[in-house]
Protein backbone atom coordinates (compact mmCIF):
# COMPACT_ATOMS: atom_id res chain seq x y z
CA UNK A 1 0.00 0.00 0.00
CA UNK A 2 2.84 2.37 0.83
CA UNK A 3 4.47 1.59 -2.52
CA UNK A 4 1.23 2.42 -4.30
CA UNK A 5 0.95 5.73 -2.46
CA UNK A 6 4.57 6.54 -3.35
CA UNK A 7 4.02 5.85 -7.06
CA UNK A 8 0.82 7.92 -7.03
CA UNK A 9 2.67 10.84 -5.46
CA UNK A 10 5.47 10.58 -8.03
CA UNK A 11 2.99 10.53 -10.92
CA UNK A 12 1.00 13.50 -9.63
CA UNK A 13 4.21 15.45 -8.98
CA UNK A 14 5.34 14.71 -12.55
CA UNK A 15 2.02 15.94 -13.96
CA UNK A 16 2.01 19.02 -11.72
CA UNK A 17 4.15 20.88 -14.23
CA UNK A 18 1.37 20.68 -16.82
CA UNK A 19 -0.88 23.00 -14.84
CA UNK A 20 0.68 26.10 -16.38
CA UNK A 21 -0.31 24.93 -19.87
CA UNK A 22 -3.49 24.10 -21.72
CA UNK A 23 -3.58 20.42 -20.87
CA UNK A 24 -4.28 17.98 -23.69
CA UNK A 25 -4.18 14.20 -23.88
CA UNK A 26 -0.90 14.41 -25.86
CA UNK A 27 0.76 16.46 -23.10
CA UNK A 28 -0.17 13.82 -20.51
CA UNK A 29 1.06 11.02 -22.78
CA UNK A 30 4.41 12.72 -23.39
CA UNK A 31 4.89 13.45 -19.68
CA UNK A 32 4.23 9.84 -18.67
CA UNK A 33 6.49 8.41 -21.38
CA UNK A 34 9.29 10.80 -20.37
CA UNK A 35 8.80 9.79 -16.74
CA UNK A 36 9.11 6.10 -17.59
CA UNK A 37 12.11 6.60 -19.87
CA UNK A 38 14.10 8.65 -17.32
CA UNK A 39 13.17 6.40 -14.39
CA UNK A 40 10.98 8.90 -12.51
CA UNK A 41 8.10 6.45 -12.93
CA UNK A 42 8.90 2.80 -12.26
CA UNK A 43 7.52 0.11 -14.58
CA UNK A 44 5.60 -2.56 -12.76
CA UNK A 45 4.06 0.00 -10.39
CA UNK A 46 0.34 0.67 -10.21
CA UNK A 47 -0.51 3.99 -11.83
CA UNK A 48 -2.76 6.70 -10.44
CA UNK A 49 -6.40 6.53 -11.66
CA UNK A 50 -7.97 8.68 -14.37
CA UNK A 51 -10.35 10.20 -11.83
CA UNK A 52 -7.50 11.24 -9.50
CA UNK A 53 -5.51 12.77 -12.36
CA UNK A 54 -8.56 14.69 -13.61
CA UNK A 55 -9.30 15.99 -10.11
CA UNK A 56 -5.65 16.93 -9.50
CA UNK A 57 -5.22 18.80 -12.79
CA UNK A 58 -8.73 20.25 -12.86
CA UNK A 59 -9.49 18.87 -16.33
CA UNK A 60 -12.04 16.62 -17.98
CA UNK A 61 -11.77 12.94 -17.17
CA UNK A 62 -12.43 12.25 -20.85
CA UNK A 63 -9.12 13.95 -21.71
CA UNK A 64 -7.29 11.70 -19.23
CA UNK A 65 -8.99 8.57 -20.58
CA UNK A 66 -7.87 9.50 -24.11
CA UNK A 67 -4.32 9.78 -22.79
CA UNK A 68 -4.58 6.39 -21.08
CA UNK A 69 -5.90 4.82 -24.28
CA UNK A 70 -2.91 6.17 -26.21
CA UNK A 71 -0.47 4.97 -23.53
CA UNK A 72 -2.04 1.50 -23.63
CA UNK A 73 -1.79 1.39 -27.44
CA UNK A 74 1.88 2.40 -27.30
CA UNK A 75 2.76 -0.15 -24.64
CA UNK A 76 3.41 2.16 -21.69
CA UNK A 77 0.31 1.18 -19.69
CA UNK A 78 -1.69 -1.98 -19.15
CA UNK A 79 -5.08 -2.42 -17.51
CA UNK A 80 -6.39 -5.42 -15.63
CA UNK A 81 -10.13 -5.38 -14.98
CA UNK A 82 -10.85 -4.58 -11.35
CA UNK A 83 -7.20 -3.93 -10.56
CA UNK A 84 -6.37 -0.62 -12.20
CA UNK A 85 -3.70 0.63 -14.58
CA UNK A 86 -0.03 -0.46 -14.38
CA UNK A 87 3.07 1.21 -15.80
CA UNK A 88 4.81 -0.89 -18.45
CA UNK A 89 7.51 -0.51 -21.06
CA UNK A 90 7.21 -1.38 -24.76
CA UNK A 91 10.81 -2.66 -24.50
CA UNK A 92 10.02 -5.29 -21.85
CA UNK A 93 7.32 -7.68 -20.53
CA UNK A 94 3.90 -6.34 -19.69
CA UNK A 95 3.69 -5.63 -15.96
CA UNK A 96 0.94 -7.16 -13.94
CA UNK A 97 0.51 -10.36 -15.95
CA UNK A 98 3.11 -12.23 -13.86
CA UNK A 99 0.77 -12.10 -10.88
CA UNK A 100 -2.02 -14.12 -12.43
CA UNK A 101 -3.43 -16.64 -9.98
CA UNK A 102 -2.79 -20.32 -10.55
CA UNK A 103 -6.52 -20.87 -11.05
CA UNK A 104 -6.28 -18.83 -14.26
CA UNK A 105 -3.14 -20.51 -15.58
CA UNK A 106 -3.87 -22.18 -18.88
CA UNK A 107 -7.58 -21.34 -18.81
CA UNK A 108 -7.37 -18.91 -21.75
CA UNK A 109 -4.49 -17.51 -23.76
CA UNK A 110 -6.49 -15.74 -26.44
CA UNK A 111 -5.91 -11.96 -26.45
CA UNK A 112 -9.41 -10.51 -26.41
CA UNK A 113 -8.11 -7.00 -25.68
CA UNK A 114 -7.09 -6.47 -29.32
CA UNK A 115 -10.68 -7.10 -30.45
CA UNK A 116 -12.61 -4.98 -27.94
CA UNK A 117 -14.25 -1.72 -28.98
CA UNK A 118 -13.43 1.73 -27.68
CA UNK A 119 -16.50 1.47 -25.44
CA UNK A 120 -15.19 -1.76 -23.93
CA UNK A 121 -11.78 -0.21 -23.26
CA UNK A 122 -13.34 2.84 -21.63
CA UNK A 123 -15.55 0.63 -19.47
CA UNK A 124 -12.52 -1.40 -18.43
CA UNK A 125 -10.73 1.73 -17.25
CA UNK A 126 -13.79 2.88 -15.33
CA UNK A 127 -14.54 -0.53 -13.80
CA UNK A 128 -10.96 -0.80 -12.59
CA UNK A 129 -11.54 2.23 -10.39
CA UNK A 130 -14.62 0.81 -8.65
CA UNK A 131 -16.89 3.65 -9.71
CA UNK A 132 -20.01 1.67 -8.92
CA UNK A 133 -20.27 1.83 -5.14
CA UNK A 134 -21.93 -1.25 -3.68
CA UNK A 135 -23.08 0.64 -0.61
CA UNK A 136 -25.45 2.70 -2.78
CA UNK A 137 -27.82 -0.23 -2.32
CA UNK A 138 -28.22 0.85 1.29
CA UNK A 139 -30.61 3.61 0.29
CA UNK A 140 -31.94 1.70 -2.73
CA UNK A 141 -31.87 4.91 -4.73
CA UNK A 142 -34.67 6.23 -2.50
CA UNK A 143 -37.38 3.75 -3.45
CA UNK A 144 -40.40 3.42 -1.21
CA UNK A 145 -40.37 1.22 1.84
CA UNK A 146 -41.86 -2.26 1.11
CA UNK A 147 -44.86 -1.69 3.41
CA UNK A 148 -45.84 1.34 1.31
CA UNK A 149 -46.02 -0.54 -2.00
CA UNK A 150 -49.45 -1.06 -3.67
CA UNK A 151 -49.11 -4.81 -3.14
CA UNK A 152 -52.86 -5.45 -2.82
CA UNK A 153 -53.57 -3.82 -6.18
CA UNK A 154 -50.63 -5.64 -7.77
CA UNK A 155 -51.84 -8.97 -6.39
CA UNK A 156 -55.32 -8.27 -7.73
CA UNK A 157 -53.90 -7.48 -11.15
CA UNK A 158 -51.98 -10.76 -11.17
CA UNK A 159 -55.12 -12.65 -10.11
CA UNK A 160 -57.09 -11.10 -12.94
CA UNK A 161 -54.38 -12.18 -15.38
CA UNK A 162 -54.53 -15.71 -14.04
CA UNK A 163 -58.23 -15.84 -14.86
CA UNK A 164 -57.82 -14.42 -18.35
CA UNK A 165 -54.40 -15.77 -19.30
CA UNK A 166 -55.81 -17.99 -22.04
CA UNK A 167 -57.38 -15.00 -23.77
CA UNK A 168 -54.29 -12.78 -23.73
CA UNK A 169 -53.19 -11.75 -27.19
CA UNK A 170 -49.46 -12.48 -27.06
CA UNK A 171 -49.03 -10.76 -30.41
CA UNK A 172 -49.39 -7.57 -28.34
CA UNK A 173 -45.65 -7.60 -27.72
CA UNK A 174 -44.86 -7.11 -31.40
CA UNK A 175 -44.48 -3.33 -31.00
CA UNK A 176 -40.84 -2.75 -30.11
CA UNK A 177 -41.56 0.35 -28.00
CA UNK A 178 -43.50 -1.87 -25.57
CA UNK A 179 -47.07 -2.94 -24.90
CA UNK A 180 -49.22 -0.22 -26.53
CA UNK A 181 -51.94 -0.11 -23.84
CA UNK A 182 -49.22 0.48 -21.24
CA UNK A 183 -47.69 3.24 -23.34
CA UNK A 184 -51.13 4.84 -23.57
CA UNK A 185 -51.63 4.43 -19.82
CA UNK A 186 -48.26 6.15 -19.22
CA UNK A 187 -49.22 9.01 -21.56
CA UNK A 188 -52.54 9.42 -19.70
CA UNK A 189 -50.75 9.30 -16.32
CA UNK A 190 -48.28 12.02 -17.38
CA UNK A 191 -51.18 14.15 -18.58
CA UNK A 192 -53.12 13.75 -15.32
CA UNK A 193 -50.04 14.62 -13.28
CA UNK A 194 -49.57 17.88 -15.18
CA UNK A 195 -46.03 16.99 -16.24
CA UNK A 196 -46.56 16.83 -20.00
CA UNK A 197 -48.92 15.89 -22.81
CA UNK A 198 -47.89 13.18 -25.26
CA UNK A 199 -49.22 10.24 -27.28
CA UNK A 200 -48.50 6.52 -26.94
CA UNK A 201 -46.36 6.72 -30.11
CA UNK A 202 -43.89 9.00 -28.30
CA UNK A 203 -43.41 6.65 -25.32
CA UNK A 204 -40.54 4.13 -25.36
CA UNK A 205 -40.50 1.57 -22.53
CA UNK A 206 -37.34 0.14 -21.00
CA UNK A 207 -36.34 -1.82 -17.92
CA UNK A 208 -34.46 0.08 -15.25
CA UNK A 209 -33.41 3.71 -15.03
CA UNK A 210 -29.92 3.34 -16.48
CA UNK A 211 -31.18 1.02 -19.22
CA UNK A 212 -33.49 3.56 -20.80
CA UNK A 213 -31.02 6.43 -20.37
CA UNK A 214 -28.27 4.25 -21.82
CA UNK A 215 -30.25 3.51 -24.98
CA UNK A 216 -30.65 7.21 -25.73
CA UNK A 217 -27.02 8.01 -24.97
CA UNK A 218 -25.69 5.14 -27.12
CA UNK A 219 -27.76 6.31 -30.07
CA UNK A 220 -27.05 10.01 -29.73
CA UNK A 221 -23.69 10.64 -28.02
CA UNK A 222 -20.72 10.69 -30.40
CA UNK A 223 -17.07 10.56 -29.37
CA UNK A 224 -16.00 14.09 -28.54
CA UNK A 225 -19.50 15.39 -27.86
CA UNK A 226 -19.65 17.86 -24.98
CA UNK A 227 -22.47 17.31 -22.49
CA UNK A 228 -23.28 19.94 -19.87
CA UNK A 229 -24.07 18.18 -16.58
CA UNK A 230 -25.03 19.40 -13.12
CA UNK A 231 -22.28 19.30 -10.52
CA UNK A 232 -23.12 17.47 -8.34
CA UNK A 233 -25.32 15.26 -10.48
CA UNK A 234 -26.31 11.67 -11.23
CA UNK A 235 -23.03 9.76 -11.53
CA UNK A 236 -24.58 6.88 -13.53
CA UNK A 237 -25.42 9.06 -16.54
CA UNK A 238 -22.10 10.88 -16.32
CA UNK A 239 -20.17 7.61 -16.38
CA UNK A 240 -22.19 6.38 -19.36
CA UNK A 241 -21.40 9.59 -21.24
CA UNK A 242 -17.69 9.20 -20.48
CA UNK A 243 -17.67 5.54 -21.54
CA UNK A 244 -19.05 6.57 -24.94
CA UNK A 245 -16.25 9.07 -25.46
CA UNK A 246 -18.39 12.09 -24.61
CA UNK A 247 -17.05 14.86 -22.39
CA UNK A 248 -19.21 15.84 -19.38
CA UNK A 249 -18.88 19.58 -18.64
CA UNK A 250 -19.67 20.50 -15.01
CA UNK A 251 -22.01 23.38 -14.21
CA UNK A 252 -22.77 24.30 -10.62
CA UNK A 253 -26.16 24.48 -8.93
CA UNK A 254 -27.68 26.63 -6.20
CA UNK A 255 -31.06 26.84 -4.47
CA UNK A 256 -32.76 27.50 -7.84
CA UNK A 257 -31.07 24.62 -9.64
CA UNK A 258 -28.59 24.67 -12.53
CA UNK A 259 -26.80 28.02 -12.90
CA UNK A 260 -27.91 28.92 -16.42
CA UNK A 261 -26.02 32.23 -16.20
CA UNK A 262 -22.72 30.28 -16.12
CA UNK A 263 -23.28 28.53 -19.46
CA UNK A 264 -22.09 31.36 -21.71
CA UNK A 265 -18.95 31.78 -19.63
CA UNK A 266 -18.15 28.07 -19.89
CA UNK A 267 -18.58 28.09 -23.67
CA UNK A 268 -16.43 31.22 -23.98
CA UNK A 269 -13.65 29.74 -21.85
CA UNK A 270 -13.45 26.51 -23.82
CA UNK A 271 -14.38 28.02 -27.20
CA UNK A 272 -16.18 24.77 -27.95
CA UNK A 273 -19.86 24.12 -28.48
CA UNK A 274 -21.90 21.88 -26.19
CA UNK A 275 -24.16 19.48 -28.08
CA UNK A 276 -26.20 18.35 -25.06
CA UNK A 277 -27.46 19.32 -21.61
CA UNK A 278 -28.21 16.60 -19.07
CA UNK A 279 -30.38 18.00 -16.27
CA UNK A 280 -32.77 16.82 -13.53
CA UNK A 281 -35.02 19.88 -13.12
CA UNK A 282 -37.77 18.45 -10.91
CA UNK A 283 -35.61 16.76 -8.26
CA UNK A 284 -31.89 17.32 -8.63
CA UNK A 285 -29.62 14.48 -7.50
CA UNK A 286 -28.44 14.43 -4.80
CA UNK A 287 -29.58 17.82 -3.46
CA UNK A 288 -33.33 17.55 -4.20
CA UNK A 289 -33.36 21.14 -5.52
CA UNK A 290 -36.09 22.05 -8.05
CA UNK A 291 -35.13 24.17 -11.07
CA UNK A 292 -37.09 27.42 -10.73
CA UNK A 293 -39.58 28.42 -13.40
CA UNK A 294 -37.41 31.39 -14.35
CA UNK A 295 -34.37 29.14 -14.78
CA UNK A 296 -36.39 26.63 -16.81
CA UNK A 297 -37.33 29.30 -19.31
CA UNK A 298 -33.76 30.63 -19.39
CA UNK A 299 -32.38 27.12 -19.98
CA UNK A 300 -34.78 26.44 -22.85
CA UNK A 301 -33.96 29.80 -24.45
CA UNK A 302 -30.21 29.19 -24.07
CA UNK A 303 -30.47 25.69 -25.56
CA UNK A 304 -32.50 26.93 -28.50
CA UNK A 305 -30.11 29.83 -29.15
CA UNK A 306 -27.10 27.50 -29.09
CA UNK A 307 -28.72 24.62 -31.02
CA UNK A 308 -28.21 22.36 -27.98
CA UNK A 309 -30.52 19.44 -27.17
CA UNK A 310 -31.67 18.52 -23.65
CA UNK A 311 -31.87 15.20 -21.80
CA UNK A 312 -34.46 15.76 -19.04
CA UNK A 313 -34.16 13.26 -16.18
CA UNK A 314 -37.40 13.20 -14.16
CA UNK A 315 -37.19 9.81 -12.49
CA UNK A 316 -37.36 10.99 -8.85
CA UNK A 317 -39.92 13.78 -8.71
CA UNK A 318 -43.10 12.15 -7.43
CA UNK A 319 -42.94 13.63 -3.94
CA UNK A 320 -42.96 17.44 -3.74
CA UNK A 321 -43.51 18.61 -0.18
CA UNK A 322 -44.15 22.29 -0.93
CA UNK A 323 -46.55 23.13 -3.74
CA UNK A 324 -47.76 20.99 -6.63
CA UNK A 325 -45.87 18.95 -9.20
CA UNK A 326 -43.78 21.17 -11.44
CA UNK A 327 -44.20 21.15 -15.21
CA UNK A 328 -41.44 19.61 -17.30
CA UNK A 329 -38.97 21.23 -19.66
CA UNK A 330 -40.41 18.91 -22.30
CA UNK A 331 -43.84 20.55 -21.94
CA UNK A 332 -42.43 24.08 -22.18
CA UNK A 333 -40.12 23.57 -25.14
CA UNK A 334 -41.62 24.48 -28.52
CA UNK A 335 -38.83 23.20 -30.76
CA UNK A 336 -38.82 19.44 -30.05
CA UNK A 337 -35.28 19.51 -28.66
CA UNK A 338 -36.00 17.75 -25.32
CA UNK A 339 -36.01 14.01 -24.57
CA UNK A 340 -37.77 13.13 -21.31
CA UNK A 341 -36.77 10.23 -19.02
CA UNK A 342 -38.74 8.82 -16.10
CA UNK A 343 -39.32 5.59 -14.19
CA UNK A 344 -41.65 3.81 -11.78
CA UNK A 345 -38.67 2.64 -9.74
CA UNK A 346 -39.29 5.18 -6.99
CA UNK A 347 -42.89 4.04 -6.54
CA UNK A 348 -42.91 0.35 -7.40
CA UNK A 349 -39.51 -1.28 -6.91
CA UNK A 350 -39.18 -4.27 -6.58
CA UNK A 351 -42.66 -4.96 -8.03
CA UNK A 352 -41.64 -3.25 -11.24
CA UNK A 353 -38.57 -1.49 -12.59
CA UNK A 354 -40.22 -0.20 -15.77
CA UNK A 355 -38.70 3.02 -17.04
CA UNK A 356 -39.57 5.03 -20.11
CA UNK A 357 -38.59 7.96 -22.27
CA UNK A 358 -40.79 10.35 -24.24
CA UNK A 359 -39.54 11.43 -27.66
CA UNK A 360 -40.49 14.70 -29.36
CA UNK A 361 -43.57 14.42 -31.56
CA UNK A 362 -43.14 13.84 -35.30
CA UNK A 363 -39.38 13.56 -34.98
CA UNK A 364 -37.01 11.31 -36.92
CA UNK A 365 -35.86 10.00 -33.55
CA UNK A 366 -38.86 7.67 -33.40
CA UNK A 367 -37.65 5.75 -36.44
CA UNK A 368 -34.09 5.66 -35.09
CA UNK A 369 -35.27 4.18 -31.79
CA UNK A 370 -37.52 1.66 -33.58
CA UNK A 371 -34.55 0.41 -35.56
CA UNK A 372 -32.45 0.13 -32.40
CA UNK A 373 -35.12 -1.70 -30.42
CA UNK A 374 -35.82 -4.07 -33.33
CA UNK A 375 -32.21 -5.19 -33.43
CA UNK A 376 -31.13 -4.94 -29.78
CA UNK A 377 -34.20 -5.24 -27.55
CA UNK A 378 -37.19 -6.58 -29.41
CA UNK A 379 -38.87 -8.53 -26.60
CA UNK A 380 -40.16 -7.36 -23.22
CA UNK A 381 -41.86 -8.85 -20.17
CA UNK A 382 -45.49 -8.76 -21.26
CA UNK A 383 -47.01 -9.94 -17.97
CA UNK A 384 -45.37 -7.11 -16.03
CA UNK A 385 -46.64 -4.64 -18.61
CA UNK A 386 -50.17 -6.03 -18.36
CA UNK A 387 -50.31 -5.64 -14.58
CA UNK A 388 -48.77 -2.17 -14.63
CA UNK A 389 -51.32 -1.10 -17.23
CA UNK A 390 -54.14 -2.13 -14.89
CA UNK A 391 -52.48 -0.36 -11.94
CA UNK A 392 -52.21 2.90 -13.88
CA UNK A 393 -55.62 2.82 -15.52
CA UNK A 394 -57.29 2.00 -12.21
CA UNK A 395 -55.74 5.01 -10.52
CA UNK A 396 -54.16 2.75 -7.87
CA UNK A 397 -50.74 4.36 -8.18
CA UNK A 398 -52.03 7.89 -7.60
CA UNK A 399 -54.17 6.74 -4.67
CA UNK A 400 -51.12 5.17 -3.04
CA UNK A 401 -49.03 8.26 -3.81
CA UNK A 402 -51.48 10.57 -2.05
CA UNK A 403 -51.46 8.44 1.09
CA UNK A 404 -47.70 7.95 1.01
CA UNK A 405 -47.06 11.66 0.44
CA UNK A 406 -48.67 12.53 3.77
CA UNK A 407 -46.64 9.86 5.55
CA UNK A 408 -43.33 10.85 3.95
CA UNK A 409 -43.92 14.52 4.67
CA UNK A 410 -44.33 13.67 8.34
CA UNK A 411 -41.25 11.41 8.35
CA UNK A 412 -39.16 14.05 6.60
CA UNK A 413 -40.17 16.73 9.12
CA UNK A 414 -39.46 14.35 12.02
CA UNK A 415 -35.95 13.62 10.70
CA UNK A 416 -35.07 17.30 10.15
CA UNK A 417 -36.42 18.25 13.59
CA UNK A 418 -34.48 15.45 15.29
CA UNK A 419 -31.21 16.29 13.53
CA UNK A 420 -31.47 19.98 14.42
CA UNK A 421 -32.44 19.23 18.02
CA UNK A 422 -29.60 16.80 18.65
CA UNK A 423 -26.82 18.43 16.62
CA UNK A 424 -27.85 22.09 16.44
CA UNK A 425 -25.38 24.25 14.57
CA UNK A 426 -22.94 21.35 14.19
CA UNK A 427 -24.92 20.15 11.19
CA UNK A 428 -26.30 21.92 8.12
CA UNK A 429 -29.43 20.64 6.35
CA UNK A 430 -30.20 21.43 2.72
CA UNK A 431 -33.30 23.43 1.83
CA UNK A 432 -34.72 20.92 -0.68
CA UNK A 433 -38.38 19.93 -0.61
CA UNK A 434 -38.47 16.84 -2.82
CA UNK A 435 -37.44 13.19 -2.92
CA UNK A 436 -36.89 10.48 -0.32
CA UNK A 437 -33.80 11.76 1.47
CA UNK A 438 -32.39 14.93 2.98
CA UNK A 439 -28.83 16.15 2.46
CA UNK A 440 -26.82 17.08 5.56
CA UNK A 441 -23.32 18.48 6.05
CA UNK A 442 -21.35 17.87 9.22
CA UNK A 443 -19.27 20.89 10.23
CA UNK A 444 -16.52 18.86 11.86
CA UNK A 445 -14.55 15.78 10.88
CA UNK A 446 -15.32 14.23 14.26
CA UNK A 447 -19.06 14.42 13.68
CA UNK A 448 -18.66 13.26 10.07
CA UNK A 449 -16.75 10.17 11.20
CA UNK A 450 -19.49 9.40 13.71
CA UNK A 451 -22.22 9.67 11.09
CA UNK A 452 -20.36 7.52 8.56
CA UNK A 453 -19.52 4.91 11.21
CA UNK A 454 -23.22 4.58 12.05
CA UNK A 455 -23.93 2.80 8.73
CA UNK A 456 -24.34 -0.94 9.01
CA UNK A 457 -25.04 -2.99 12.09
CA UNK A 458 -28.77 -2.86 11.47
CA UNK A 459 -29.15 0.85 12.24
CA UNK A 460 -32.10 2.41 10.35
CA UNK A 461 -30.22 5.72 10.16
CA UNK A 462 -28.06 5.70 7.01
CA UNK A 463 -25.58 8.42 6.07
CA UNK A 464 -24.47 7.90 2.47
CA UNK A 465 -21.66 10.12 1.15
CA UNK A 466 -22.48 12.31 -1.84
CA UNK A 467 -18.84 12.22 -3.05
CA UNK A 468 -19.56 10.12 -6.15
CA UNK A 469 -22.02 12.74 -7.44
CA UNK A 470 -19.30 15.37 -7.83
CA UNK A 471 -16.93 15.87 -10.76
CA UNK A 472 -14.31 17.41 -8.48
CA UNK A 473 -14.13 19.83 -5.54
CA UNK A 474 -16.48 17.61 -3.59
CA UNK A 475 -18.29 19.11 -0.61
CA UNK A 476 -16.61 17.77 2.49
CA UNK A 477 -18.59 15.69 5.01
CA UNK A 478 -21.84 15.75 3.00
CA UNK A 479 -24.33 12.88 3.28
CA UNK A 480 -27.73 11.74 2.04
CA UNK A 481 -30.07 10.49 4.78
CA UNK A 482 -33.11 8.50 3.54
CA UNK A 483 -36.31 8.76 5.57
CA UNK A 484 -38.96 6.76 3.69
CA UNK A 485 -38.37 3.68 5.89
CA UNK A 486 -38.27 5.52 9.24
CA UNK A 487 -40.97 5.57 11.91
CA UNK A 488 -41.66 9.26 12.55
CA UNK A 489 -42.53 8.56 16.20
CA UNK A 490 -39.16 6.88 16.82
CA UNK A 491 -36.87 9.09 14.79
CA UNK A 492 -36.11 11.60 17.55
CA UNK A 493 -34.97 8.83 19.91
CA UNK A 494 -32.81 7.23 17.18
CA UNK A 495 -31.01 10.48 16.41
CA UNK A 496 -30.61 11.31 20.11
CA UNK A 497 -29.01 7.92 20.70
CA UNK A 498 -26.58 8.57 17.85
CA UNK A 499 -25.71 12.01 19.17
CA UNK A 500 -25.06 10.59 22.63
CA UNK A 501 -22.11 8.60 21.22
CA UNK A 502 -20.24 11.76 20.30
Amino acid sequence: MQGSNHSDAAALALLEGLKSKRITADLIVNAVISGIEDGTLKTGAKFVSTREIADHLGISRTTVMKAFDSLIARGYLSVRHGSGAWLTSPHGPVAGNKNLSSSNQGSSTFDWSRLTSQLARNLDLQAAEHIMQADFDEINFGSVSPEHLPIAAWRKGLANLEKTLQSIDFSANQEVFGYRPLRQAIADYLGRSGKLQCTADQVVIGSGVQNVIGQALQLLIKSGDRVICENPGFWGARDQITSLGGEPIPVGIDNEGLKVSDLDQIQNQTQEHAQWIYVAPSCQEPTGVVLSQTRKQQLIEWANANNTAIFEDDWDSEFQYLGSTTSSLFSQDQTGSVIYFSSFWRLLYPLSSVSFLVLPADSKLQEVFKSYKTIWERQFTLLEHLVLTEILNGGHLETKMRATWKLYRKQRQALIFALKKSFGNDIEISQSNTGGHVVVRAKSDTLANLLAANNGGGSPLVFQSTAAYYFADRVKNEYMVPFTHLDADKTEALVAELAARL
